[in-house]
């Protein structure tokens, strides 16, 4: 990954090849893909250790917690021993096309794999439409996180914070409007005057 990110410094993203960061990296090309099925791989790191270790976090959790609580801690922990030198900033590498793509198809795969996790925690039934709804939920707040990341990098963390709060909180009443408990008022213009009847 780090020779990726070197060339990428010097080349930018669509000057960087397979081949190149793979000489780069002192190996053969066979080498680099027993590590990464693609060049996007080489610059999002390995995603798949970043989903065993959410399903390591809901599979570990106290029984009593919900899974969305436990998926929120582990998705908004920081890890202090992420090497950031040289590292691209998620926002600079979904300015690329492939990257999105590649992302995309991780999470496609990522939403399969939480549903069955989930299934498995939550002892549901074959069947029950559940589980494939709260890894749905998990899988569209990583992916909102990442949206917002490519706007606003700042402000990533506390999105995600907004997003698992009101999947926590529940969704029953977003985007419902109030009523007015004001009365309307009449209109004047079609009100017409009481008349006075004359008894004779």
């Amino acid at each position: 990954m780090m020779a990726a990110r070197r060339l990428y410094r010097q080349r930018g993203f669509q000057g960087v090849t397979t081949a190149a960061i793979a000489a780069e990296a002192g190996v053969a090309p066979r080498t680099f893909f027993s590590y990464f099925e693609t060049k996007e791989d080489a610059f999002l790191g390995p995603g798949d250790d970043r989903m065993d270790r959410l399903v390591q976090a809901i599979r570990e959790r106290d029984r009593g917690e919900p899974i969305l609580i436990a998926a929120k801690r582990e998705l908004l922990r920081r890890r202090e021993d992420r090497p950031h030198a040289a590292r691209p900033e998620l926002s600079e590498l979904l300015s690329h096309r492939s990257i999105v793509a590649r992302l995309r198809e991780r999470w496609n795969l990522w939403e399969d794999a939480l549903a069955k996790c989930i299934a498995e925690e939550a002892r549901a039934r074959a069947g029950d439409p559940e589980p494939m709804v709260v890894a749905a939920a998990i899988t569209a707040a990583i992916r909102a996180a990442a949206a917002a990341a490519q706007r606003n990098p700042a402000r990533r963390a506390a999105i995600a914070e907004r997003i698992f709060g009101l999947l926590t909180s529940g969704m029953a009443t977003y985007g419902a409007r109030p009523s007015s408990s004001r009365p309307k008022s009449p209109n004047r213009a079609t009100e017409r005057p009481l008349r006075r009847t004359s008894h004779r």
